[in-house]
């Protein structure tokens, strides 16, 4: 399996197949580990992962989703193993390839850090093997949309409203929902933009008349 993008995929096959992506984010390393902790949160940011339900357990949470990038739909139980110490999140799969995803958040200089995901899978040699269509590929645009957010959390979020519209208005929606919401919100701001540029351009005739 592959991944290409500014964030990373590796494979070792002594330790099983994995991919990773590896995150700079320009934000202190305690806050960001604050966000992942919130992993209902986390997975509707992923902008390929339509999810149908989720219920939280005492380990962790059942949750029923369709992947975009593989057509497949999951249900599966997870156990969710975090580890303040060394700000790392386990989330263990009870169902389906992949195995395991891990969030570790590495510190920086205080004011920035690195988040690093990596999902686990069993080995798998031939190519051929049908399993490989149910490898996830959405992982790297998960990262780089964890990165955005973020990025706009610390820009925008103390605005009234911008974290509950990002938050919880978007995210309850399904993927492609969230992108016609976008496109229909810029669409509108467009139209503002040219109404107010003609009505300046009016008033400016008006006083040169």
């Amino acid at each position: 399996m592959s991944n290409t993008s500014d964030a990373t995929s590796r494979l070792d096959a002594a330790k099983g197949d994995y991919a990773r992506a590896e995150i700079p984010v320009p934000i202190g390393a305690d806050a960001v580990f604050e966000f992942v902790s919130d992993i209902e949160r986390l997975f509707r940011l992923n902008p390929h992962l339509d999810i149908e339900f989720w219920r939280r357990n005492p380990d962790g949470m059942l949750f029923a989703a369709l992947n975009e990038t593989t057509g497949r739909r999951v249900e599966t139980a997870v156990r969710v193993e975090s580890v303040p110490a060394t700000r790392s999140i386990s989330l263990v799969y009870a169902d389906g390839l992949k195995q395991a995803t891990t969030l570790t958040v590495e510190d920086g200089d205080g004011r920035c850090c690195r988040l690093v995901v990596t999902e686990h899978y069993p080995v798998i040699e031939d190519e051929q093997d049908p399993r490989v269509a149910e490898v996830d590929r959405s992982l790297i645009p998960w990262a780089n949309a964890i990165g955005r957010h973020l990025l706009g959390r610390k820009r925008w979020g103390w605005l009234p409203g911008w974290r509950w519209w990002h938050e919880q208005f978007l995210t309850a929606m399904a993927p492609r929902q969230r992108r016609i919401v976008r496109m229909i919100v810029w669409i509108g701001v467009l139209e503002f933009l040219v109404f107010v540029l003609v009505a300046a351009i009016f008033w400016a005739e008006r006083r040169g008349g």
